[in-house]
């Protein structure tokens, strides 16, 4: 039953890529880029609705804040983990904008971004053979990102958006203007930030998919080492941020080039686009790099886990 639920989600994800595909190619697109222009296209709602989302919370709901932030703390990392393993690259995106607004806590984003299964699963459910490993995936991720969220917000408190007693100007830094609570701004702002991020996946993803196009024979190469040598190059593969990325883990895997931990390592540590909108959006990169280190650290540990046990 949850593999036809998410036979039909995938569908329905290919039915929307194959429009946006062709429109790509209608605007004659090079075709080494046309996935990745595609790819960033499809995002185009998901960023909207969420800062749109965002814009009215902030102006109308703002006395909510402290009750989602409550809720956050103490179901953020199971509810984040669920709701992530549903294959849909967007889910590391809107997390990422709600814990750059402190909505969230850093042990939901880590939930999250862990259990983000990207293009893995549709991969998996394109290819028979492999439905066995489809549940072990998905369970193994979203128990790792639960573990891991509750572990996070143990160790690292977040201080989370309090409620202020009144929100009448937003000062935008990523538009430079200041945006006041009336309506029609209510959705100039979102439209704003929804090219920025969108312009600035779009180009990450064009350069990447250029450089995929390329890297395909020497990645293969390269991860027919020793099985814990596989575990550190999943892990640090996996930070990239692309959709290539979780596909060339999985094809890996079904050609047995890489092991099972291997696989989870390399699954676990990549967040969708969810580390690119961090970096570009959260002004600590301190902070930015130690989200980073959070992720390749439990990938590392949990593939040498699975390498010994399985």
């Amino acid at each position: 039953m949850i593999i036809q639920f998410l036979q039909q989600i995938n569908n329905f994800n290919e039915q929307c890529m194959d429009i946006i595909l062709k429109f790509v190619q209608f605007l004659h697109v090079p075709v080494f880029l046309q996935e990745a222009v595609a790819e960033s296209i499809n995002l185009i709602p998901f960023l909207f609705i969420i800062f749109l989302f965002i814009e009215i919370f902030e102006n109308y709901f703002s006395e909510k804040i402290e009750k989602l932030s409550l809720s956050s703390r103490l179901w953020g990392p199971f509810v984040g983990s669920v709701i992530a393993s549903i294959p849909q690259c967007g889910f590391s995106v809107i997390a990422t904008m709600l814990y750059v607004k402190r909505f969230i806590t850093l042990g939901t984003l880590i939930a999250i971004y862990i259990s983000t299964s990207d293009e893995a699963i549709p991969i998996l459910l394109v290819h028979p053979e492999s439905f066995s490993v489809i549940a072990p995936v998905i369970a193994t991720k979203i128990g790792i990102g639960i573990i891991a969220g509750y572990l996070v917000d143990f160790v690292f408190k977040t201080d989370l958006e309090q409620a202020p007693e009144k929100i009448e100007v937003c000062e935008c830094g990523c538009c430079h203007n200041e945006i006041h609570s009336q309506v029609t701004n209510l959705f100039i702002h979102p439209l704003k930030h929804c090219f920025n991020v969108f312009l600035f996946i779009l180009i990450v993803n064009c350069c990447l998919d250029f450089a995929f196009s390329f890297a395909n024979d020497i990645m293969n190469n390269i991860f027919k080492v020793h099985s814990f040598l596989q575990i550190i190059l999943a892990s640090f593969v996996g930070l990239i941020p692309n959709c290539a990325t979780s596909v060339l883990i999985v094809m890996l895997y079904l050609k047995h080039v890489i092991a099972f931990g291997a696989l989870i390592a390399g699954l676990t540590s990549n967040a969708g686009l969810g580390l690119l909108v961090l970096f570009q959006n959260n002004e600590n990169k301190k902070e930015c790099l130690k989200i980073t280190g959070i992720l390749l650290i439990v990938a590392f540990i949990v593939g040498v886990v699975l390498e010994i046990l399985l």
